[in-house]
């Protein structure tokens, strides 16, 4: 702030010697006044008044001079203390506000700046010789208009006070955003005297508040609308639509068998086709259509000023086309297709959380009808996510109380007819739907995560089984359990199989681990690196599903398998279709000149059996010999009771 002296000290000096001069003039006047009398009258007087032991009046008027200049030193000496104290109280008060943060102005009555501090020039780049003298409204921007600042110092003038935020201009031309207090100051008889006003920038302020509100409306890898904003955006449509004029369609997207890619490539891999994947799906949108991340692999499209279901149908053609081109992530050439749901408003719902769930229910019906589709919303399907959700629970539960159980289906030496081995089939013995088939609840545990303790009880419950028949004397064979993606990708997998076979006390060539086609063609190196060290603990391996996955010849060698399964949709009609013949025949003759042995799984009739009788093919498994039973059963078989039976 500009220096306001506290005192004028010269002035006071110059009082004070003046006071002391004429203090002694006064008494030097008196003294030749009383000396300039009549002798005769002196002396009378003198010798009446003054006598031998009294003073006499020039030692009197001395003393009095003395005391008056030393009153008058003193008294100079306290004020000059007093304005010392007062200039560096003063000069204290003048740095804590040229200190301040903040910028200050005060004004007059009359709004005339009389005095800045530093924060002002720093901030507004005004030098304070620059605005003395102006009223503070010259200095603001044009943006509010002269009523706005008008109604604010009328607000002050009333209320004594006024805070808000404004923008304004610097001296280099650029705007800004402050926030601004004014405060009036009162005399004693409570006029307004002065107006004092602080104000701080608060640019950087409001852009961390933006960048906040962004991250917190914004998927970090996509940069696309999050949850959040989804939300916020169909609130905002919705408020103002009107059910039989305003349409919009919302459609959920589901990347189909995503969870495959980050398994087998990574996670890293996995965002990568994302944030390619929402690329391309974002330069389809145009000023009617909004592209959102839900969440993991899903996308949501909100499509306003619907006028004809058909236009959906256009978007989600071009959606499914620009997904299914390929992308080459690290060396991968990938493929991915969608599942879609769409909801339409007001038929499908009237509000946000409703249109997003039906939407959902359609997606799910879409994977449901076999992926790579889209599906309108109908009312049945909503019954069909319920009972999902419902099982999903009901899932959990069944694995903390022990629902689920083992059957056990015999793999049959087609050529000698007998037991040499076994599959282990998980059940689920619901308490009140009694038996519920793996198909049922299987792909349930994958999606709720479930698959990975559902996977472990199976491994070890199996292998407890083969180790009590081997201590009961029983030989059933291998014991062969299916190992689901998710598990087989697991870093830890191998060292899970080393514990359980190290806590059953099974020999590891008693176990046969059935790994789907399509399971170790994703992510071929680690799935051969796997591979080798079950391989090494002794550990049999099968290929299950074998046909499906289209897998190459160069990799299969370089598999270390023990056997193919051949998959049951092979088998259906070989005994009438001589394509479907040629195709097993084929499969056998491949398995052979690999040095692996075959497997037929679903062999449901004689003709299947004969079929496969000729070819050689040394193992089967179906319904035509047995089916899966539990393991008190599975020992008890006649037909083909010819299993070997240890020594006690």
């Amino acid at each position: 702030m500009q220096q306001i002296p506290a005192f004028a000290g010269r002035k006071l000096v110059l009082f004070a010697f003046a006071a002391i001069l004429l203090i002694w003039g006064i008494l030097a006047l008196d003294w030749w006044s009383i000396n300039s009398h009549s002798s005769s009258e002196l002396d009378g007087s003198s010798g009446e008044f003054m006598g031998v032991d009294a003073p006499s009046w020039g030692f009197l008027l001395f003393a009095i001079g003395l005391v008056a200049t030393l009153l008058i030193v003193e008294g100079c000496r306290l004020l000059f203390g007093l304005r010392e104290q007062a200039n560096r109280q003063f000069a204290l008060q003048r740095r804590m506000i040229d200190h301040a943060a903040e910028a200050m102005i005060l004004t007059d009555a009359a709004q005339r700046i009389l005095t800045v501090n530093a924060a002002f020039e720093q901030t507004t780049g005004y030098r304070a010789s620059e605005v003395l003298g102006l009223t503070p409204t010259k200095l603001c921007e044009e943006h509010h208009g002269l009523n706005f600042h008008r109604n604010v110092w009328d607000f002050v003038a009333e209320h004594g006070h006024w805070e808000g935020e404004i923008w304004d201009r610097r001296k280099d031309g650029s705007i800004y955003p402050k926030q601004m207090r004014i405060a009036a100051i009162y005399d004693d008889a409570g006029l307004i005297t002065h107006f004092v006003a602080t104000f701080a920038d608060i640019s950087e302020t409001k852009a961390q508040a933006e960048r906040f509100d962004y991250l917190a409306h914004h998927d970090q890898l996509t940069n696309l609308p999050n949850r959040l904003a989804l939300d916020s955006h169909l609130d905002a449509l919705l408020d103002g639509a009107v059910p039989g004029i305003n349409r919009l369609a919302l459609m959920i997207i589901d990347l189909d068998n995503f969870k495959t890619v980050n398994d087998s490539l990574g996670h890293h891999s996995g965002d990568r086709l994302l944030a390619e994947l929402a690329r391309r799906m974002g330069a389809e949108m145009d000023r009617s259509t909004r592209l959102f991340r839900l969440g993991g692999d899903e996308f949501v499209v909100v499509f306003d000023q619907l006028d004809r279901d058909n236009a959906v149908v256009v978007l989600v053609d071009r959606l499914v086309s620009v997904i299914g081109l390929p992308c080459e992530i690290d060396g991968h050439s990938l493929h991915i297709t969608p599942s879609i749901g769409i909801s339409l408003y007001p038929e499908h719902g009237r509000d946000g959380l409703t249109l997003i769930r039906n939407a959902d229910a359609a997606m799910y019906a879409a994977k449901a009808a076999g992926r790579h589709n889209y599906k309108f919303f109908a009312d049945s399907m909503n019954a069909a996510a319920n009972k999902r959700l419902h099982l999903e629970s009901e899932l959990w539960r069944a694995l903390a109380e022990n629902q689920l159980v083992l059957h056990y289906q015999p793999q049959i030496d087609l050529l000698n007819g007998k037991v040499v081995g076994v599959e282990a089939l998980v059940r689920w013995a619901h308490p009140v739907r009694g038996m519920i088939a793996p198909a049922d609840f299987i792909p349930v545990a994958e999606e709720c995560g479930l698959i990975l303790q559902l996977g472990h009880w199976v491994l070890l419950t199996a292998c407890r089984q083969v180790r009590a028949w081997l201590d009961a004397g029983i030989d059933m064979g291998e014991m062969a359990v299916n190992i689901s993606a998710h598990q087989f990708r697991q870093p830890d997998f191998v060292q899970t199989v080393r514990g359980i076979l190290a806590e059953t006390g099974l020999p590891a060539d008693r176990l046969e681990l059935e790994i789907t086609e399509s399971t170790v063609m994703h992510g071929v190196d680690a799935a051969i690196q796997t591979l080798a060290q079950l391989k090494a603990m002794g550990v049999r391996l099968a290929i299950d599903d074998f046909g499906t996955g289209y897998s190459s010849l160069s990799y299969l060698r370089r598999f270390p398998l023990d056997r193919l399964k051949i998959d049951r949709s092979f088998l259906a009609d070989v005994d009438t279709d001589p394509e479907a013949a040629s195709l097993v025949t084929s499969i056998v003759m491949l398995g052979r000149s690999l040095g692996l042995q075959l497997v037929a799984e679903g062999v449901e009739n004689f003709a299947q059996a004969e079929f496969l009788r000729t070819l050689e093919c040394e193992r089967v498994q179906g319904f035509h010999f047995y089916q899966p039973v539990s393991a008190d059963e599975v020992i008890g078989f006649g037909r083909c009771e010819d299993y070997a039976v240890l020594p006690a």
